[in-house]
């Protein structure tokens, strides 16, 4: 029996705008942001979800409470869904990060991973943690429909380990976008995931 789950990122925040490490810390969510929201809610509104989870982050609960409210749904809050904690550097902007240690993005240019940064949580401990988290959510809902609301890097990190890609690979398409959805089902019987949509914004295209 397979378990399929729509694994959403958050919406548009300020943060996002105006280019800082979101990690941890929230910011709000801008007007195109509750557009996106709208749009989102519309795409996905006749499809029947069982559960709803979410990120302990305001801007990824936010994204999905429409649909949740629509359809009666209560969210599930858990920091197991939450994006990778960007230690000292969590919520700065990333020019100000560069005038203190440029070697941050020198790296992430050449790997396509944030890395370096003192008391930040890696990319292999988030690609675990959801990973885990997932895995056991759709062992403890099989044959049903589930939806998640996440963030960017916690998202890639997950389709990543699922597909066993490295960061630097296929990089445009991985990369998540603000409201992209992403389809994933668990084989409960070969205890495997399989990607069956990636990175999809086709609900902002109207």
């Amino acid at each position: 029996m397979k378990t399929k789950i729509y694994l959403v990122r958050h919406t548009q925040t300020t943060g996002n705008v105006e280019k800082r490490l979101t990690g941890r810390t929230d910011f709000e969510v801008t007007p195109d942001g509750q557009k996106y929201i709208e749009k989102l809610t519309n795409r996905l509104k006749n499809i029947k979800f069982d559960k709803a989870y979410s990120s302990t982050s305001e801007r990824a609960i936010k994204t999905i409470e429409p649909l949740a409210n629509l359809q009666g749904l209560e969210i599930e809050k858990t920091d197991e869904l939450c994006e990778m904690n960007f230690g000292i550097y969590d919520g700065w902007k990333w020019e100000d990060v560069n005038k203190i240690n440029p070697k941050i993005k020198q790296t992430q240019d050449e790997i396509n991973e944030i890395a370096g940064i003192p008391e930040q949580e890696s990319t292999e401990d988030v690609a675990n943690r959801m990973y885990q988290y997932i895995r056991a959510v759709a062992i403890n809902n099989q044959g049903k429909v589930i939806l998640m609301a996440s963030h960017g890097v916690a998202i890639e990190a997950f389709i990543r380990k699922v597909k066993h890609e490295k960061f630097i690979d296929n990089k445009e398409a991985n990369s998540q976008k603000n409201t992209a959805v992403n389809i994933v089902e668990y084989d409960n019987q070969k205890d495997k995931f399989e990607v069956i949509l990636l990175n999809d914004l086709s609900h902002l295209k109207d």
